[in-house]
């Protein structure tokens, strides 16, 4: 067995202070004193989303409770009525998107069914409030004035991709409970919102 070296009677110490152990050998004892401070590993702090997704699933996506959408949602999920162009298929015209429509369609009713399908959770109505407050608030801050300056296509998708889709597709990657298609996810909200003309693309 290894035994540790005989300590130096040699060394001499004086006028010392320190907040842990001086020695002039080796130092056994596992006590820690003085002013030391140990930084363990902190857990990552749980996002709102992520919260809003495991307390889904501990409900089992439904209470039963609402025969109504909440007032957060029903704000996304009215028609604006005083629109010149009205619906997606209109917005897509009026934008020369009429290429990406099938598909912007089939996301849109994706979104529109899982609407109806969990109208009778608060959680889940709280969950698609957030994400649509959160794709209104960046194509209006991001996009919206691009559009309006008359930036071309490429310019339009490439900030849409780069402050839309990719920051709320990464915050809903991040909800270990999340068991969706996260691009469609987002990308469907985005048209259900153009759809009921809350985003103007032209």
């Amino acid at each position: 067995m290894n035994q540790l070296p005989t300590p130096r009677k040699d060394i001499a110490q004086s006028n010392n202070t320190a907040g842990g152990h001086i020695a002039g050998g080796h130092i056994t004892t596992t006590e820690v004193a003085g002013d030391y401070v140990v930084n363990a590993a902190q857990p990552p702090v749980e996002s709102a989303l992520s919260r809003l997704y495991r307390k889904l699933t501990e409900e089992a996506a439904g209470d039963g409770e609402l025969t109504e959408y909440i007032d957060q949602l029903s704000i996304f999920t009215r028609t604006v009525a005083d629109e010149a162009v009205m619906g997606l298929d209109g917005k897509f015209a009026a934008a020369n998107r009429e290429d990406d429509l099938d598909m912007a369609k089939a996301m849109k009713e994706a979104v529109y069914s899982q609407l109806r399908k969990n109208m009778f959770s608060q959680t889940f109505q709280v969950i698609y409030a957030t994400l649509m407050a959160k794709i209104h608030e960046e194509f209006q801050t991001f996009v919206r004035p691009a559009i309006v300056k008359g930036a071309d296509r490429a310019e339009i998708d490439r900030l849409v991709n780069l402050h839309v889709i990719k920051p709320i597709v990464a915050e809903l990657e991040t909800c270990a409970t999340y068991d969706g298609a996260a691009i469609p996810t987002v990308r469907g909200m985005l048209y259900f919102l153009t759809g009921n003309c809350h985003l103007v693309w032209h």
